[in-house]
């Protein structure tokens, strides 16, 4: 008997599980992503997969789970494809046609900058309520919470009503300035659940309590449209848990703002849930950093279908308060990913107009997959590409003991080939340097548009296709140093779901100019730490495990632009919030520059935030002492063919197997180490060593 903390991460490919025991002792496995109604089949086959590298079977290992914590892209997804219930929304009278307004500008949200002067050619995004399921009710609370207009019930029975007829699976409810004063919305969702007790019910005091109307009611509409889909995943895979293994612990679910939540609340508040399958690799980093004391770190995941890439500095990753999904804002403060279609399974094609090669972002997913994958597919992919070069091991077991067939993968990129007047090879090289490109130029845009030098940054690398790209788009940067997590690092995402702790986020909306009233500011953040004791002991969280974070956004009045600055707990004094403002002024300098601010521009904090977290047992990964810097001969496999290119073209190079090298171990490129699902490809005059957690560290 051993205590086991488990985690599975769902992405658009495969399904990742990690296992880690009370000595350090880690399991990982893939299988096959699951969708639609089996969409749990994944989730399941992946926990069996690497239970049985413990030894386990037959559901045994559930007896020795002390949690399971799971990323689940079933939200994301449900917007991305348009999918979801058919959602009504109720608001203020006269201000029905908010969400389609998008403050104007909602059509070039997310677009990139040479396509916002293409406006009147840019299309507006599918609504996510139709204007005829939208209905306002009689009712007003003005900017100070103050009723104006009483709320009409008999016209909001009548409402409810007509969107139930209309056969509306969720209700959104959004009223003006409900965030000061709920009154209204709460009676509004009363009246629903009366009215219509099986319809899903989303209120925007409780799942986006802040300013801005707009960003509001599609946090809020958004949530509804895929809380019936969400709820009924998350229900049925914790029945499933309950009902057919007798596992009765905690089930937790990992959001976007970089935390886990108990089951149950992730239900009744799905919205956090979209994106949280990368965070779970910001999380993962964050423990990296407490391991290797690397305060500032490019997190960089390559899977099947994307590539996404996080920053954090000074040990804390960037926060968006305003994501964008699908050209929609809305409030919800999340950890910053970038993402972009490059993964492993995207597909290389021929652009007509220009002849020229293309890459993404397109995916063959899960299902076909890359033709290696000998599921049907037949356009070449990137992973097809890695197998032409060399770069995977072509007796490798992807997911569920699949091969790849070297034969399929030289059929499609042969094919493409032709197109271009090109050797399979050199069309190979072409993908996999195109690849490189896009995730490089990403990388660059935002590292550097935040103010930041990509060379006071160490990159760290994972999923399945990550390492084998690593050192080629970290060198275009003028990055010296990349990070792969061992053995582990294909699943990087599901390990740092496991050592995520549990947390919240409660914020309320102010408008505080400098000088600050402590006083108030810290009346305001002990009633949100009361909150938040309370959730936290809702999810049996003992004292000594609760954390509260606080955090304040401030911004020079009259300016668009506002940062996060955390504030210390305790009592807060005018040394304290000085502090605060040093912080904030340093920050934004180095953002946005000093002469960004306005002459005699006073700050003010227009938000505050209460952080509440529960501290989970966290199992340590195991160390080794460092040993030779000679690799053993056990880990020496058969050198192999890799296409570089140029004059040298194919050349014969040193492989080795990453699960026998040692801590201590150094080697040099050209070269390549093979990996149960990935690989790490060493360039000429790069240099590898292990560390004590048999990580490997590239030097550039």
């Amino acid at each position: 008997m051993t205590n086991i903390v488990c985690a599975v991460d769902i992405g658009g490919t495969f399904t990742d599980c990690v296992l880690i025991d009370e000595d350090g002792e880690v399991a990982t496995a893939k299988s096959l992503s699951t969708h639609g109604e089996g969409a749990a089949k994944g989730f399941f086959n992946s926990i069996d997969a690497a239970a049985a590298k413990f030894g386990y079977q037959d559901g045994d290992v559930y007896d020795d789970l002390v949690r399971i914590a799971h990323g689940t892209t079933v939200a994301t997804n449900t917007v991305v494809e348009e999918g979801g219930a058919t959602t009504g929304l109720l608001t203020t009278r006269g201000f029905e046609d908010t969400a389609t307004i998008m403050r104007g500008v909602g059509r070039a949200t997310g677009e990139p900058p040479e396509n916002v002067f293409k406006i009147a050619e840019i299309d507006k995004p599918q609504p996510i309520v139709p204007r005829e399921l939208t209905i306002g009710i009689p009712e007003r609370i003005d900017k100070h919470g103050n009723v104006v207009v009483p709320l009409d019930e008999e016209t909001t029975r009548a409402a409810v009503r007509e969107l139930a007829d209309a056969g509306v699976e969720a209700i959104a409810i959004t009223l003006l300035w409900s965030f000061y004063n709920p009154t209204h919305e709460e009676r509004v969702k009363a009246i629903v659940e009366e009215e219509a007790p099986d319809v899903y019910v989303s209120v925007s005091h409780e799942i986006s309590p802040s300013l801005g109307e707009y960003e509001r009611t599609v946090a809020t509409a958004i949530n509804a449209k895929v809380g019936p889909v969400t709820a009924s995943y998350i229900g049925s895979t914790e029945r499933s848990l309950q009902e057919e293994y007798d596992f009765h612990e905690p089930f937790l679910m990992m959001q976007a703002n970089g935390g886990n939540t108990p089951a149950s609340l992730a239900a009744e508040t799905p919205l956090t849930l979209i994106g949280s399958g990368p965070v779970g690799g910001l999380s993962g980093c964050r423990r990296l950093i407490e391991e290797r004391n690397e305060p500032n770190i490019i997190a960089t995941d390559m899977g099947g279908t994307s590539f996404e890439f996080g920053l954090i500095q000074d040990g804390e990753p960037l926060v968006e308060d305003e994501p964008v999904i699908q050209k929609y804002q809305y409030s919800m403060p999340k950890l910053d990913i970038k993402s972009i279609g490059a993964g492993g399974g995207s597909i290389a094609w021929l652009d007509e107009d220009s002849h020229g090669l293309r890459v993404g972002p397109e995916s063959a997913g899960a299902d076909p997959g890359p033709a290696c994958y000998d599921r049907g597919g037949t356009e070449p992919t990137v992973t097809d590409a890695n197998l032409i070069l060399g770069y995977i091991d072509p007796e490798v077991q992807f997911g569920e003991n699949m091969t790849p067939r070297m034969d399929l993968a030289r059929d499609a990129v042969g094919s493409l080939g032709e197109q271009l007047d090109l050797t399979v090879e050199e069309t190979a090289k072409g993908i996999f340097d195109i690849i490189n490109a896009k995730m490089a130029n990403l990388m660059e845009n935002e590292v550097i548009g935040r103010g930041f030098d990509p060379r006071d940054f160490t990159v760290v690398s994972y999923g399945g296709a990550g390492p084998l790209h690593a050192a080629s788009y970290a060198d275009k940067l003028g990055i010296d140093t990349v990070i792969v997590p061992g053995a582990v690092s294909p699943v990087w995402s599901a390990y740092g779901i496991s050592q995520s702790d549990l947390r919240h986020q409660l914020e309320r909306q102010v408008a505080m100019p400098e000088p600050f009233d402590v006083g108030e500011l810290q009346s305001l953040y002990d009633e949100l730490e009361a909150e938040g004791r309370e959730l936290l002991e809702a999810a049996d969280v003992p004292e000594d495990k609760m954390r509260f974070n606080r955090v304040a956004t401030m911004q020079f009045q009259g300016q668009l632009h506002d940062l996060e600055i955390s504030v210390p707990g305790g009592e807060l004094t005018d040394d304290v919030m000085e502090d605060v403002v040093a912080r904030f002024e340093e920050q934004y300098e180095q953002r946005y520059s000093a002469t960004a601010r306005l002459p005699a521009a006073e700050l003010e904090i227009v938000t505050i935030r209460s952080e509440p977290q529960g501290v989970v047992e966290k199992f340590e990964r195991a160390k080794t002492p460092l040993g030779d810097a000679d690799p053993p001969e056990s880990a020496r496999k058969p050198s192999r063919d890799v296409f570089v290119g140029g004059d040298r073209g194919t050349i014969e190079v040193d492989v080795y197997d990453g699960t026998a090298l040692q801590p201590g171990n150094e080697l040099a490129g050209p070269s390549v180490i093979d990996m149960p699902d990935t690989g790490i490809v060493v360039q000429d005059a790069q240099r590898v060593s292990v560390n004590e957690y048999h990580d490997f560290e590239l030097k550039l």
